[in-house]
C-alpha cells in the first residue's frame, strides 16, 4: 500500500490540479452510465405506458444528453492520463539515473546489482502510471459497482448480496497469483539479462565475424531458444490458472445473473413489474459484468506492480554509497601517495600492501603481467574504487575519500585498456573527455591533427562515428584507438594523466610513437602514469614499478630493473620474442 502512496504523492506533487480534474472525472465516470441506465428504464416504461410525447422526449434528450457528457469526459480522462504519463515516465527515469550516478564501480561488478538496475530500466519505469491507471480504473469500476449493486439491491436485495459476496472472495486469490508472477519474473532476471545478451551478440558487428567464422550462431540460437521456451512454460502455467479462475468466477456470476432475469420475466409476465426493469436489470449486469472483469485484471497485475515498485523506491531511497560527507574539491595533484594500499575482491584476488610515492613532473611507468593488479591499481588512483582504508590512499596528503568525486575528473585525466566505442559524433568522442569544455572545437581539430592523423581532414567533428545509427562512419581499432587518446588528452588543464594499457593492441613501433605522444602531453607540468604489460616503450621513465600477485616487488630505472628483478627480466625476454616476429 506504501508504494501506492508514494505514486500518488509523486503525482500529486508535482500534478496537483491534473490529479484534481482526474478524480472528478473518475467519479463522473464511475457514476453517470448507472444514471444513463436508469433513464433507458424511465423511457421503455414510458413508452409502454403511453406516456406523453414530450415526457419520452425529454427524457430520450436526458439519455444522450448523458451519453455525451460521459463521451467528453472518457476523452478529457484520456489526454489527462496522456500527459501525467509522458511526465511521471521521464521522472522516474531521470530519478533511476540520478540514482545509478551515486552508485560506485563495484556496484556495477555486483550480478544482484546489475541485474536489479537492468530489471528497473527495463520494466519500471512505466509501472508507477500503470499503478496510477489501475487505481483509477478500479475506482471507476468500485463507483460503477457500488451503484450497480444499490440499484440491484432496490429490485432484488438477495441476489445483488450474492453478486457482491462472489465479487469480495475473489480479491485474495487474485493478489496471491498477482505475487507469483513478480516472484516467478523477478527470480528470472538473470535469465533474461543472458537472453538479452544472446540478442546482442548475434545482431553486432564487434562478435559477428567470430561467430559467423566458428559457426557458432546454432549454438547460441539453441541456447535462446531453451531460455525463452522455459519463460514461455511458465508464463503458461500462470495463464492456466488465470483463466482456471476466470472461468469460474464468470460462470458462478453467469448462473446468478440467469437466476435474477428469470425471476424478473416471470415477473414480467405476471403483470407485477414493466419491461424497462428487465432492459435495466441485463444493462446492469452486462455492466457490473464488465466492470468485475476489469477488477480482476487489475488486481492481479497491480500485486505484481506493486512489488516492482517496492523494489524501484526501494533502489531509489537507498542511502547513496558515494559519501556526501566529502569536504574538498581537488584543485590541483601535486602528489600521490600509497602506504600499505590493498584491495580485495569477493573472490579474494587483488592487491595487497602495496607502497608508492608519485609527484607533478614525473613520468611513472608500472609494468606487470596480465592479472598482475595493474587494472585495480588505476581504478583506485581514479577514485573508481575505494581504499579499505582511507587513510591507505591520498593526494596532496589527504585521503582520496575526503575529495568530492567529480572534482577529481577536472585534474586527472585517463585511457582505459577497455575504453568506449561511443557510437556518437567524432566532436562527442574527444568531448566526452573534459565535457565542461566540449565546445572548444579548436583545441579537438590541434588533437586531431597530432594524435589521430589517419583521421585528420577525413572527417569532420559533426559526423557519426560507427555502424549502429544513419551516415554512421566505422573506424578501425587503430583509429578507434586515436580518437580515445584525443579524448584522454583533451583536458589540458589536468595534473595527472594515466594510461592504462593503451599498447595492448599496438605494435612496438605504434607503442613507441604514442609513449612519445604522451611524454611529451606531460612533459614537466604534469604527473604521467603509464600503464603496460610490455617494458619497450616504459624505458625512458623517470621510474619503473615492477607488479607481481598484486603486490609491487620492485622499483627503479630500465637499467636497475633489468640486472636484479627476475619478473622484468622474464618481461624483456617476451618482449624481445615478440619484436623479433615484427
Amino acid at each position: 500500500m506504501k508504494e501506492i502512496t508514494k505514486t500518488f504523492k509523486l503525482i500529486w506533487d508535482n500534478h496537483k490540479l491534473l490529479s484534481i480534474l482526474l478524480i472528478i472525472l473518475n467519479i463522473l465516470l464511475g457514476i453517470l452510465p448507472i444514471i444513463s441506465i436508469y433513464f433507458v428504464q424511465r423511457f421503455i416504461n414510458a413508452l409502454v405506458i403511453q406516456d406523453s410525447f414530450k415526457f419520452i422526449f425529454m427524457l430520450f434528450c436526458t439519455y444522450i444528453f448523458i451519453s455525451i457528457i460521459i463521451n467528453l469526459c472518457s476523452s478529457f480522462q484520456n489526454y489527462i492520463n496522456g500527459k501525467i504519463s509522458n511526465y511521471l515516465s521521464y521522472d522516474i527515469e531521470i530519478m533511476i539515473i540520478n540514482k545509478i550516478q551515486t552508485l560506485k564501480l563495484k556496484d556495477f561488478e555486483n550480478e544482484e546489482t546489475y541485474s536489479l538496475i537492468d530489471k528497473l530500466l527495463n520494466e519500471s519505469i512505466l509501472k508507477p502510471f500503470e499503478v496510477f491507471t489501475s487505481i483509477n480504473t478500479l475506482l471507476i469500476s468500485l463507483i460503477t459497482l457500488c451503484s450497480g449493486y444499490f440499484y440491484l439491491f432496490q429490485i432484488n436485495p438477495i441476489y445483488s448480496l450474492i453478486l457482491f459476496i462472489i465479487s469480495l472472495i475473489s480479491i485474495p486469490y487474485l493478489l496471491y497469483m498477482g505475487k507469483e508472477q513478480f516472484s516467478l519474473h523477478w527470480e528470472r532476471a538473470e535469465l533474461e539479462r543472458k537472453n538479452w545478451y544472446i540478442k546482442y551478440l548475434i545482431s553486432h558487428d564487434f562478435s559477428i565475424k567470430e561467430i559467423k567464422f566458428y559457426n557458432i550462431l546454432p549454438y547460441l540460437k539453441d541456447k535462446y531458444s531453451n531460455i525463452k521456451k522455459s519463460f514461455i512454460n511458465q508464463d503458461l502455467y500462470l495463464l492456466r490458472k488465470y483463466t482456471t479462475f476466470t472461468f469460474v468466477y464468470e460462470f458462478l456470476i453467469l448462473i446468478v445473473s440467469a437466476t435474477l432475469i428469470f425471476s424478473i420475466i416471470i415477473s414480467i409476465y405476471n403483470g407485477t413489474l414493466l419491461i424497462g426493469i428487465l432492459t435495466s436489470v441485463t444493462q446492469l449486469i452486462s455492466l457490473t459484468k464488465e466492470h468485475t472483469q476489469s477488477i480482476i485484471s487489475e488486481l492481479y497485475s497491480l500485486k505484481y506492480d506493486t512489488l516492482l515498485l517496492n523494489k524501484l523506491f526501494s533502489f531509489i531511497n537507498t542511502n547513496d554509497t558515494l559519501s556526501n560527507q566529502r569536504l574538498y574539491d581537488l584543485k590541483y595533484v601535486d602528489s600521490i601517495a600509497a602506504c600499505n594500499l590493498t584491495y580485495t575482491y569477493p573472490n579474494g584476488q587483488g592487491i595487497q600492501n602495496i607502497n608508492f610515492e608519485f609527484h607533478k613532473g614525473e613520468l611513472i611507468a608500472i609494468v606487470g603481467k596480465n592479472g598482475s593488479g595493474k587494472s585495480t591499481l588505476v581504478k583506485l588512483l581514479t577514485g573508481l574504487y575505494e581504499a579499505e582504508c582511507p587513510e591507505q590512499l591520498k593526494i596532496n596528503n589527504i585521503s582520496y575519500n575526503m575529495y568530492n568525486f567529480n572534482s577529481l575528473h577536472h585534474c586527472i585525466t585517463v585511457l582505459f585498456q577497455d575504453f568506449v566505442k561511443y557510437e556518437f559524433t567524432l566532436k562527442e568522442n574527444i568531448g566526452f573527455g573534459n565535457i565542461d569544455n566540449i565546445k572548444d572545437d579548436i583545441l579537438m581539430k590541434h588533437l586531431i591533427d597530432k594524435y589521430a592523423t589517419s583521421i585528420s581532414g577525413k572527417i569532420s567533428l559533426s559526423d557519426q562515428l560507427g555502424n549502429w545509427f544513419s551516415e554512421g562512419q566505422q573506424l578501425s581499432g587503430g583509429q578507434w584507438q586515436s580518437v580515445a587518446t584525443c579524448r584522454a588528452f583533451f583536458n589540458e588543464q589536468s595534473d595527472m594523466v594515466i594510461l592504462d594499457e593503451p599498447n595492448a593492441a599496438l605494435d612496438p613501433i605504434a607503442e613507441k610513437y604514442l609513449f612519445q605522444q604522451f611524454k611529451s602531453f606531460v612533459n614537466k607540468n604534469k604527473l604521467g602514469v603509464f600503464i603496460s604489460h610490455r617494458i619497450g616503450a616504459t624505458k625512458q621513465a623517470d621510474k619503473i614499478y615492477v607488479m607481481d600477485q598484486g603486490q609491487i616487488i620492485d622499483y627503479g630505472t630500465h637499467e636497475e630493473l633489468i640486472h636484479r628483478c627476475k619478473v622484468y627480466q622474464e618481461l624483456e625476454e617476451a618482449e624481445k620474442y615478440e619484436v623479433s616476429e615484427y
